[in-house]
């Protein structure tokens, strides 16, 4: 394994995070100031509806583009592009039936903009791998800023128009069509030449229909899992209560799922080229690791010693809440984070039952930690505790169990190769 070229790589996309970060930082206490706890929790709420189809847009073909065979990576990419086209629009379709039924407090414009949402999603996740699989790094790391930028920007002046949720909403959009735009003008020189072909986009699709029909489920109850603090909070408490999670979430949370994300983008496409060429990948999930595990306790060193006094500070006294949630939660947010990293290993191991179980088991201690804060009648900080041991303990189980696994496989084949 080239360690340097690893962290240079994964170096090139923290870039493009901290960058990304930078600018949220500089604009939160403008946003904290412009916008209420209860449209931040609003916000978060649409956002969740678009990342659970989102997650999904490319029927999980977005994961096969690191492992293809080099002749059928291209079917991979316009077969990633035509299903969020289709996810997109059923979406759309899916959240107007709902919008006609049960008519919604939110303007009827909401509608094609979940739709292109989820597309955007789809599009921006598929072209930043595909980027990567071809060394493009720099590429996938300068339209993370571009993103955040675009985003930022456009809430600060919407605030200033609308004063309301809505501004937030619009916002976000705007920063994700900007990073696909981006991505268009540095992925077409690549692509020409190689225009959409469907028997290629069939090979790709009849290969990969097995992982992509246990993954995509998986996934979907995954990303459920993820945003099912927003809807748990609101339904035991209130929209505020929301809103002062999503700004903790965006100070404190994202960043580091960003920072680990980007080692976990980095960790797969380079364990699945050495799976390919060695046969396993012990060493790349160890480095993986190791540096997941440093960042994860800086953070949440940092957390500790920081969150309260930063955010009363930054944010104003209205925002001490977001403050008291962190620093509950900040232990289990380690843990998942180093879990994270190393997560799509299963997909390499072609074990993807394996992260359906894991997301099953997290969405029912979720819903044991809200029986439990309902029936109890606990207060935030007291149902949030019980949250985060629970959560934390699943994800060190699973991250062990991962790990286990695939030093044991290593140390199989290195025996086999002695005995060879």
């Amino acid at each position: 394994m080239d360690r340097r070229t690893y962290l240079s790589h994964f170096g090139v996309l923290a870039s493009g995070t901290i960058s990304a970060q930078l600018v949220n930082l500089a604009a939160y206490p403008l946003l904290g100031r412009l916008y209420s706890p209860a449209q931040f929790g609003l916000f978060a709420l649409f956002v969740t509806i678009c990342a659970v189809p989102g997650v999904v847009a490319c029927g999980r073909f977005d994961l096969t583009l690191p492992i293809v065979r080099e002749p059928t990576r291209f079917g991979a990419y316009w077969l990633c592009l035509s299903v969020a086209v289709g996810v997109g629009l059923l979406s759309a379709a899916a959240f107007a039936a709902y919008w006609l039924l049960w008519s919604p407090p939110v303007p009827v414009w909401v509608v094609p903009l979940v739709g292109m949402t989820v597309f955007l999603t789809g599009y921006c996740t598929a072209t930043s791998s595909f980027m990567m699989r071809h060394d493009r790094y720099n590429a996938a790391s300068a339209s993370l800023f571009i993103r955040t930028s675009s985003a930022v920007a456009s809430q600060a002046g919407l605030a200033l128009l609308l004063r309301d949720a809505r501004g937030l909403v619009l916002g976000f959009s705007f920063g994700l069509l900007m990073q696909a735009l981006f991505l268009l003008s540095r992925s077409a020189p690549i692509l020409r030449g190689h225009p959409l072909r469907p028997i290629e986009m069939r090979i790709v699709a009849r290969r990969y229909r097995r992982q992509v029909s246990i993954d995509a489920p998986s996934t979907l109850i995954g990303v459920l899992s993820t945003n099912l603090l927003n809807p748990i909070l609101l339904a035991l408490y209130n929209a505020a209560t929301v809103g002062h999670f999503a700004l903790a979430q965006r100070i404190a949370i994202v960043p580091l799922q960003l920072f680990n994300d980007s080692l976990a983008q980095v960790f797969y496409q380079k364990a699945a080229r050495t799976s390919r060429e060695q046969g396993g990948f012990w060493r790349e999930m160890k480095f993986s690791l190791s540096v997941s595990a440093l960042l994860s306790l800086g953070a949440l060193a940092a957390i500790w010693l920081f969150a309260k006094p930063f955010i009363a500070i930054y944010l104003g006294k209205r925002w001490d809440a977001s403050a008291d949630m962190l620093v509950v939660l900040a232990p289990y947010l380690a843990l998942q984070a180093a879990c994270m990293s190393i997560a799509t290993s299963v997909f390499i191991l072609k074990k993807p039952q394996w992260l359906l179980y894991h997301n099953v088991a997290t969405m029912v201690v979720q819903l044991v930690a809200l029986y439990t804060a309902w029936y109890l009648q606990l207060e935030v900080r007291q149902f949030l505790v019980i949250f985060a041991s629970m959560m934390g303990a699943e994800y060190l189980l699973y991250g062990s169990f991962l790990a286990w696994i695939v030093r044991r496989s290593d140390q199989a084949r290195r025996q086999g190769t002695l005995a060879a």
